[in-house]
């Protein structure tokens, strides 16, 4: 029993001291207007109009890395819609780029590449802000999920409240086989307990 704690225990920490080669920061709903799920796409106050510009601040990615991304997770933006993304640069407010139109009822990613004048800023905390309908037209925009990536990782699924990534699944798996360890310990030690008149 004793070992059998002593391999689980080893790859938890095995599991969580491994050092990321990349990462991947996530920043979603309960934050700001993303939206909570896929039902909320078209309601209020994550539906928003050109008036209901917003922005959020991504946490400090440390470490060194050689290439970065910046993937945007919007819900039907519209052919000919412009909504723009900006991002601080050195404390300035600078263009990062427009969400790619898809014309569909989906949450799809519009990917932007930050070269290397952005890496100060990713590893403090890069923090953005759109400018939903630049071209105050009368469109619409739901954001599901700001995530930055480092040198190739691939970011997780675009719709909001996806299922979590594997290396959650994994500790929560470790978790629960060390709580039935300890339990079914605990059964044999009251089976094995002995009295004496």
């Amino acid at each position: 029993m004793k070992r059998m704690l002593s391999v689980l225990c080893g790859a938890g920490a095995l599991l969580t001291a491994t050092p990321a080669l990349a990462v991947v920061d996530v920043v979603e709903a309960p934050t700001g207007f993303f939206a909570p799920g896929s039902g909320a796409t078209n309601s209020a106050p994550y539906w928003r109009f050109g008036e209901g510009d917003w922005g959020w601040s991504h946490g400090a990615v440390g470490g060194s890395f050689t290439t970065a991304s910046l993937f945007i997770s919007g819900y039907d933006v519209d052919f000919g819609e412009i909504d723009n993304i900006y991002g601080k640069k050195g404390g300035v407010q600078t263009l990062i780029g427009s969400l790619t139109q898809t014309g569909s009822n989906v949450f799809s990613y519009t990917e932007f590449a930050l070269d290397s004048s952005w890496f100060a800023d990713i590893a403090a905390g890069l923090e953005l802000w759109v400018d939903i309908d630049a071209g105050n037209d009368g469109w619409a925009l739901t954001l599901g999920k700001s995530v930055i990536t480092t040198d190739g990782t691939a970011p997780p699924p675009p719709t909001p409240g996806a299922v979590p990534e594997p290396a959650t699944w994994a500790m929560m798996i470790l978790g629960f086989a060390v709580i039935g360890a300890a339990l079914r310990s605990q059964k044999r030690r009251e089976k094995l307990t002995v009295t004496y008149a």
